[in-house]
């Protein structure tokens, strides 16, 4: 399905789902999340020849202490809301899970995990000398900027750091931040340019590169400098460079600005729960793909997953002691050398290259006033992203892992 188009009321209707998809209820958010390519204007991500995973004679049956609690794999994905569950350690599937109507063969919507494949995507651009170096001006990769003084000075490093210091409110709960009405509203309802018509007039709040602040709107800009470095649409490149080479075996999409428009690559591509995990591996690979090919600049991997981003305050799980380290080039830092692409309603790929391990999660966790109050969420050891008892899996399977293999 590309870019779909519709009748005028189902157009409307389409627009009002998508606009609001922040807010939607747990009776939503799965059927959404399963059906995105019906509502929102998508551009595919053309899968190749498939290479299949390896799969352990035996799936992990893993269990951890939470809150006091011998807890299972099955609390897990009722707890977390997961419709996907994977653990892949030296290219091989230790544990898969569904729920929630997802199979193999569909596609979930990532949030904003996406924003790691497009950090992926700068570096295949570096790798093929499309992108001289990230200290480039977005100015000079995307012209239109030049009317707004804000962006004077701003690289694609500062992009990938989020530093520009260009002022984008991210607040999901306010309806009237940047995120709402400048962004998510206009996809939506496919309005061209109003993105980028935002991002000409937005201020600067800080110099570039002083001061960490997650700004989901200039990685809208990423896309534009991805396409006009390469000659080809973000879609048809990721196809070519990551979705080929490692062996995919399902197409996937990014979302689109407007019928036909450009990628959104900060918010809302899709794959299948084991793609996801494809991914991953290529990252573990150090950006060498399943096919043999090196798709990514050697080193690209530790550098993007480096602590780099200045002054990072963001603030995770309402814990002591727990939290994320920092931010890199679009990937969130756990632990030394453990990382994650992160997004909306508790899409997770959780990456120990060391370990060679890959764990993915999907699903869709509901918002504040559909949360149940003994649920973790609800008692600070969770978000909309995840909770706490996400880590004392992984850490568990780690553990488990290390013992046997």
């Amino acid at each position: 399905m590309e870019s779909t188009q519709r009748s005028g009321n189902e157009r409307w209707l389409a627009g009002l789902l998508g606009a609001d998809f922040l807010l939607w209820s747990p009776n939503i958010q799965a059927e959404g999340y399963l059906r995105w390519r019906e509502i929102f204007a998508t551009r595919t991500v053309r899968a190749g020849t498939p290479i299949p995973l390896a799969e352990a004679p035996a799936s992990l049956a893993t269990e951890y202490n939470f809150n006091g609690r011998r807890r299972t794999i099955d609390d897990l994905m009722a707890a977390d809301h997961l419709s996907g569950l994977l653990v892949l350690h030296d290219g091989q599937i230790k544990l898969e899970r569904y729920a929630l109507g997802l199979e193999p063969t569909l596609t979930w919507q990532s949030s904003s995990m996406v924003k790691s494949l497009t950090s992926t995507l700068i570096g295949a651009a570096l790798h093929d000398a499309c992108i001289r170096s990230l200290d480039e001006l977005i100015q000079d990769r995307v012209p239109e900027l030049k009317v707004n003084p804000a962006y004077e000075d701003v690289t694609l490093r500062h992009l990938l750091q989020m530093s520009s210091g260009v002022r984008f409110n991210e607040d999901y709960t306010d309806m009237r931040a940047d995120v709402n009405v400048n962004y998510l509203k206009p996809i939506g309802h496919r309005q061209a340019g109003a993105i980028l018509g935002h991002l000409q007039r937005a201020p600067r709040l800080t110099e570039p590169g002083t001061q960490f602040a997650y700004n989901t709107g200039d990685v809208f800009l990423l896309s534009l400098a991805l396409s006009r470095a390469t000659g080809r649409t973000v879609a048809e490149y990721c196809s070519e460079r990551i979705w080929r080479p490692m062996g995919m075996e399902t197409d996937g999409y990014f979302m689109l600005e407007s019928d036909d428009g450009d990628e959104i690559t900060g918010s809302c591509c899709g794959a299948s729960l084991r793609d996801y995990a494809r991914f991953g591996q290529l990252i573990v690979n150090d950006g060498v793909a399943a096919s043999g090919q090196r798709v990514l600049p050697e080193g690209w991997v530790a550098e993007a997953a480096t602590a780099s981003a200045p002054n990072f305050n963001f603030e995770t799980w309402d814990v002591p002691g727990e939290g994320l380290e920092g931010y890199g080039y679009l990937w969130w830092v756990h632990r030394p050398d453990t990382f994650l692409a992160w997004g909306f309603a508790g899409q997770w790929i959780y990456v120990v290259p060391k370990e060679r391990l890959v764990v993915v999660m999907i699903g869709a966790m509901p918002q504040g006033p559909y949360v149940n109050a003994d649920e973790p969420m609800a008692q600070g050891a969770g978000n909309l992203h995840g909770t706490l008892e996400r880590i004392s899996f992984i850490d568990a399977v780690r553990a488990e892992l290390s013992v046997y293999y």
